[in-house]
């Protein structure tokens, strides 16, 4: 590698942080945010160490203790540390490698980088731009999070250590994007399988938080760097050292990777495609199926797998959660110790498929970008007709995705129990949280046809507040009348549901839908 190879990075860092400002914006803020609402939360509702106490049988149920790991110290600051970290580092994480990737591979599939080539800038300068974007964000964000934990009165030492690790977890995937980048073409790939990277470390973090130790190798996985750093419960910085190597090495891989391909290539390449279409392949309901097929596929399957996991294990979970006195009412409202952990579960899942609605929208918007809506739109197509072509993915997408999750999810629960009332249940339950998600695709929608720049930005700020308003509430931080703005407090799983919030939430998604299309066959075409 040479000088010249960096030739430009600091402009192009520049470059970097003015674009998606509110995006950037988001990045830095909201996990810091986090962190002083629950710190301050947690003084008001547990003020003496007593009263943190009192709760210590729900901080050791092992439904909680599955999620969170162990509490190393009671007290606010301790309370406060084991409450934010998982939370604050999967954001963080998300934030990062979606950061990365855009800079990089994206700008190369949309051209911006090779026009960034006629002028004097260097090979490794982009990569080096968006790590560097990455980082600095990234140390803003920690430190937020360290000046609300002193604007709270905690620790300065342990606030430091909290801080640092979800500093480092967020480097971790700022690195492992970076790599991913440089070996898959399509951005798209990229930032599933970095998702399910994240997926895959969440799997054995679950696993080690019940056993309660895997020994040296819980060190590699950056999840589980926020504990092992012991924050408030004597910390341990040397921990950092290893997250240092590894992403040292990360970063390391992937500028010799980006020295050695090709522009515009990858070391695995795409798939190519047919010498000639199919004969059915002559509709924009036909192309959007093309292009949405991969992810519609990989969600669905999934999720089914996760759904006949969970289920195959709910007598086992039923077995071992929900033991705590202050979760006695909160159990009972879900129906027992047997349906609490699975609702939950549900519940939670649905949250995180509002993300696909978002996706799926989100290819109409870069079939924009690529300029090739102009063209399809001069063919006998209809605006409308492409526009609910891709909304049909959001839409009946979703609604298949959660049918078949709550298929798998029952079978695998009626199979381990013996019961075939399970598969009834949990089937039903799955499908009426399906009026929610929509309402998420109805907002993309309308952005989609109102602001188609900033469409994917707001979706996901706007599906963010509802999963916070969600956190806050089950903390006792916003009241029902706030939480009701989410449209999955319709949904909560201790509320009853009846006709008319799902006839409410149907409404609502539909008039979005009818609004975004409005506005869509009223504004330009933008790229």
């Amino acid at each position: 590698m040479r000088a010249n190879d960096y030739q430009a990075t600091v402009r192009l860092l520049r470059l970097n942080l003015r674009q998606n400002r509110v995006f950037l914006a988001c990045w830095a803020f909201i996990p810091g945010l986090l962190v002083m609402a629950t710190a301050f939360t947690t003084i008001a509702m547990f003020p003496t160490r007593e009263s943190l106490l009192g709760i210590l049988p729900t901080l050791q149920d092992p439904m909680v203790v599955g999620i969170h790991g162990k509490v190393l110290d009671i007290s606010v600051a301790g309370y406060t540390a084991w409450r934010t970290k998982v939370l604050c580092s999967l954001l963080a994480a998300i934030f990062s490698f979606v950061m990365v990737i855009r800079r990089t591979r994206r700008d190369e599939e949309e051209g911006r980088r090779e026009l960034l080539g006629g002028v004097r800038v260097g090979r490794q300068a982009p990569l080096a731009a968006a790590l560097l974007a990455a980082l600095l964000v990234n140390i803003v964000m920690a430190g937020l999070i360290l000046l609300g934990m002193l604007a709270a009165g905690l620790g300065f030492t342990g606030s430091l250590a909290h801080a640092a690790s979800i500093l480092a977890c967020a480097c971790f995937f700022t690195a492992a994007g970076a790599v991913l980048a440089q070996i898959f073409t399509s951005a798209r790939t990229a930032n599933v399988l970095s998702t399910i990277l994240l997926v895959l470390l969440m799997a054995p973090h679950i696993g080690w938080n019940v056993k309660g130790s895997m020994g040296g190798v819980m060190y590699l996985s950056p999840l589980e760097w926020p504990f092992l750093i012991r924050a408030f419960a004597g910390e341990r910085f040397e921990v950092l050292s290893i997250a240092v190597l590894m992403i040292g090495l990360l970063a390391f891989l992937a500028l010799k990777l980006s020295a050695r391909r090709e522009y515009g290539a990858g070391f695995i390449p795409e798939r190519t495609g047919r010498a000639e279409a199919r004969s059915g392949f002559k509709s924009a309901w036909a192309l959007s199926w093309r292009m949405q097929k991969g992810s519609f596929w990989f969600w669905l399957i999934f999720l089914a797998l996760i759904g006949f996991m969970l289920g195959s294990v709910s007598q086992t979970l039923a077995n071992i959660s929900s033991t705590a006195p202050s979760l006695a009412g909160f159990v009972e409202r879900l129906g027992g110790t047997d349906r609490a952990f699975m609702s939950l579960m549900i519940y939670e899942i649905a949250l995180l498929i509002g993300i696909y609605p978002i996706l799926a929208l989100q290819q109409a918007r870069s079939e924009e970008s690529y300029l090739r809506a102009d063209t399809l739109l001069a063919l006998p197509v209809s605006r409308l007709r492409y526009y609910l072509s891709h909304l049909l993915f959001a839409f009946a997408g979703t609604a298949a995705i959660m049918a078949t999750m709550g298929l798998t999810l029952g079978v695998g629960a009626a199979v381990a129990t013996g019961d075939s009332g399970e598969f009834t249940r949990l089937l039903t339950e799955t499908m009426v949280k399906i009026p929610a998600v929509w309402v998420v695709a109805g907002i993309a929608s309308l952005l989609f046809g109102l602001i188609p720049r900033g469409m994917t930005g707001i979706s996901f700020l706007v599906l963010g507040i509802f999963i916070l308003l969600e956190f806050f509430y089950e903390q006792g931080a916003v009241s029902q009348a706030l939480f009701s703005l989410s449209p999955f407090a319709q949904v909560y799983p201790t509320h009853p549901i009846t006709a008319l919030p799902v006839i409410g939430l149907l409404s609502a998604s539909s008039l979005l839908v009818f609004l975004g299309g409005l506005a869509y066959q009223r504004r330009d075409v933008i790229s």
